[in-house]
């Protein structure tokens, strides 16, 4: 019987948790992990009881064979396995190290655009960072730690913010002994994902329409359906960050509106434009850019010949993070152009530039500055997307897809 049919003769809302071991574990992780989902089970129908909570566990041996590996290629692993047997939440389990981008260490990578995360056992065992105990009490801790994670996972996923109490799962632990004192969920906490776990155990899109939609309509339906949570991951990847984080793009990006804020050709050309030219190639710039971005990092996950609910929110989320990051990017290019055009360049100078416009000094204004910057802006963009090219594929689906290293 398939986790669809289950679903749909269920007296309690069903939530399907995948769990994929990946690589190999040594004996004392493998009893962790058992006692873990166990203990993640209890406390979710402790604080859930409207809900029915199903926990399975694949083992992929074959996905790690390194000491420390990139958490967006587990993560890539977690959706397809998640979209294949239809799970409404899917967890890494990996004793490799994950390599980080944004704290100084990584126990876990969440990301809410594909309902997944990722999460090693290595700075979780007491034994790993040089405590000392037996073998039964170091299983205990690790697997009271890996339900410590795994809850948090689940609540970030679950679109819970952080918390300043220690005790609190929503807490951001320091290190490994901070999860020891993460035990509870605020009333409103369990509110929230409770209204969350409401939605997700909701029948898919796909499992209602059957096949009566066409592709574009249930892309539009299903993305009209799930709005909120694509703005909810959208936010939380925090696109704003990007001008720091990218820093091929931004680069690439300044150096062409240096290039062109110098170059009296480029005043002239953007001078002499219509504002609606200069709109259209804005709007070109930010849809050429993401579009170019999205294909040569290889953003959009693989799906059979029809996608599912899940499959479409992901895509969605991916795009709308990219183009959110490129739109952040032209403001601050935009406003380089401006602060530059009006601090170093004068009227007379700029007129002079503008030759085929026929300016004269007291018809450069700022509007006209805001003209060239916008110009400067759109053609840096372009260009600055040819310098994310070079970032590596492994850190651009990082920062797109993971939105939280604990």
């Amino acid at each position: 019987m398939t986790s669809t049919t289950m679903k749909s003769i269920q007296s309690q809302p069903l939530i399907e948790i995948g769990i994929i071991i990946a690589g190999l574990l040594d004996e004392v992780d493998e009893q962790a992990t058992s006692l873990a989902v166990q203990s993640t089970r209890n406390f979710l129908l402790n604080h859930f009881p409207d809900f029915e909570f199903d926990l399975f566990i694949v083992r992929r041996p074959e996905l790690v064979d390194a000491n420390v590996v990139q958490p967006s290629v587990l993560l890539q692993r977690a959706v397809e396995e998640r979209d294949f047997r239809h799970w409404d939440y899917s967890f890494v389990l990996t004793s490799a190290d994950l390599d980080r981008y944004y704290a100084a260490h990584c126990s876990a990578a969440l990301s809410r655009p594909l309902d997944a995360a990722v999460i090693s056992f290595s700075l979780i065992d007491p034994v790993a960072v040089g405590e000392s105990m037996d073998e039964t009490l170091r299983v205990q801790r690790v697997a009271y730690r890996l339900s410590r994670l795994m809850l948090h996972s689940l609540s970030h996923l679950s679109g819970l913010g952080p918390s300043d109490d220690p005790t609190n799962l929503m807490s951001h632990p320091a290190d490994a002994k901070d999860l020891d004192a993460m035990e509870t969920l605020a009333a409103s906490q369990v509110e929230q994902q409770r209204l969350s776990f409401t939605e997700v155990a909701d029948q898919r899109l796909e499992e209602i329409s059957g096949h009566r939609l066409s592709g574009p309509a249930f892309a539009m339906r299903a993305g009209w359906i799930n709005r909120r949570e694509i703005i909810e991951a959208i936010v939380a990847a925090r696109p704003w960050q990007f001008p720091r984080r990218l820093s091929g793009l931004t680069l690439a990006s300044v150096s062409t509106v240096a290039v062109l804020l110098m170059t009296a050709e480029a005043w002239d050309l953007a001078l002499s434009e219509s504002w609606l030219c200069i709109v259209l190639l804005t709007t070109a710039a930010w849809l050429l850019t993401t579009g170019y971005v999205i294909v040569r990092q290889q953003l959009l996950v693989r799906h059979g010949r029809r996608p599912s609910e899940q499959s479409i929110v992901t895509a969605a989320s991916a795009i709308g993070i990219v183009v959110g990051g490129m739109v952040v990017t032209w403001l601050w290019l935009c406003f380089l152009g401006l602060t530059v055009s009006s601090s170093l360049f004068g009227s007379s100078l700029i007129a002079s530039w503008a030759a085929s416009s026929d300016l004269s000094p007291n018809d450069v204004t700022v509007l006209l500055k805001m003209k060239m910057s916008l110009f400067s802006a759109s053609i840096g963009l372009l260009i600055g997307a040819l310098g994310a090219s070079f970032e590596s594929q492994h850190y651009f689906r990082h920062i797109i897809f993971v939105d939280e290293e604990v």
